[in-house]
């Protein structure tokens, strides 16, 4: 019976709700996504785990005004998926609200869960800078829902199609964007993924007044590349009007995107899909964790493929394989597994 009522919320959340906004004239189907995060329990267990880290890091805030976006942005983020095969891509550029960048090949676009992101691709390949989305490949045993799992490899399936180029799967992924950026391609990762406890010994960023730490690796390879460096992020506004938030760093290092990024999530909190994971970014845990013998292995990974969630070996640790928003799709064992280029609760790009 568990099994049977996780496949039907699954059903209802990521497939018939989401079609059922994105068959309406748009504006419609934003105003039935704003009436339904507002009135009905959605993405409930992602919903409450977000909440409580929100309400430590913000006691003050409105939780009531916190569930009802972080609800709005997840069911926006599901309905992209469907928008994105029923409209044409004109269509989808039309609720941007900011033209693509053109020349600045190579690359290297650095994003988070947060807001919906699948539009970016087509968005970014307008301006002749198709991305490689850095991406886990999915295995289905991660999952506690077979429906989950399918909508997850849907949403990758639509990553490929509209980004115009393969993704990078993570398992060598350092390599294959050096290659990426030589060639003066563009590579599209996410940077907000824990890492196992044991791989930071030291804080290099700061988020909401503690120190955290946020794989590299991404900037790493851009500044080994001499690539331009992008901070990427789109969310869906009350009107149904795309804000895309695109900024251009000259010396990029973590400390500072954690601050850009940070403020945009202070504007918008519901729109950030992991407040989850917050007690993972935390440096004191992730050595005190290590001190207890918590870390079982993962000492070979690179820190690029951790930021893409290779390292999910550990409870908290997601697999992001979104553009910008991540879905955590229901995985066995407590490890949550984003399908970015959605997600539930949380995220990954394309989520």
């Amino acid at each position: 019976m568990a099994r049977l009522a996780r496949e039907l919320r699954c059903l209802f959340e990521f497939w018939l709700l989401p079609l059922a906004v994105a068959l309406l004239p748009y504006r419609a189907g934003v105003a039935l996504a704003r009436r339904c995060a507002r009135v009905l329990p959605l993405y409930d267990a992602a919903a409450r785990a977000g909440l409580a880290q929100y309400a430590i890091a913000r006691p003050y805030g409105d939780s009531y005004a916190w569930l009802e976006e972080f609800r709005f942005t997840q069911l926006v983020d599901h309905a992209d998926l469907f928008w994105t095969w029923l409209r044409s891509e004109r269509f989808l550029m039309d609720r941007l609200d900011a033209p693509p960048p053109t020349g600045l090949n190579p690359l290297v676009v650095i994003s988070m869960h947060y807001g919906q992101g699948l539009w970016l691709l087509p968005w970014l390949r307008a301006g002749g800078l198709p991305a490689r989305f850095l991406s886990v490949r999915f295995d289905a045993s991660a999952f506690d829902s077979r429906l989950h799992y399918l909508y997850a490899r849907l949403r990758m399936r639509t990553v490929e199609r509209v980004s115009g180029v393969p993704p990078i799967y993570t398992g060598g992924a350092k390599g294959e964007i050096a290659l990426t950026l030589e060639d003066r391609g563009v590579v599209y990762g996410l940077i907000d993924v824990p890492v196992p406890a044991g791989a930071a010994k030291a804080g290099n960023a700061q988020l909401f007044g503690q120190s955290v730490f946020w794989p590299p690796g991404l900037v790493d390879c851009a500044r080994a590349a001499d690539a331009d460096v992008m901070l990427l992020t789109a969310r869906c506004l009350p009107d149904g009007r795309r804000h895309v938030d695109a900024r251009r760093l000259a010396a990029p290092d973590v400390a500072g995107i954690a601050a850009v990024f940070g403020a945009a999530i202070d504007a918008a909190p519901g729109a950030w899909h992991v407040w989850h994971f917050l007690p993972a970014f935390a440096v004191p845990r992730l050595v005190e964790a290590a001190a207890r013998g918590a870390l079982s292995s993962g000492g070979g990974a690179t820190t690029v493929d951790r930021a893409a969630g290779s390292d999910a070996t550990a409870p908290g640790v997601a697999a992001s394989v979104g553009v910008g928003v991540g879905v955590t799709v229901g995985a066995r064992a407590g490890v949550p597994v984003d399908a970015a280029v959605g997600a539930d609760g949380q995220r990954g790009a394309a989520r």
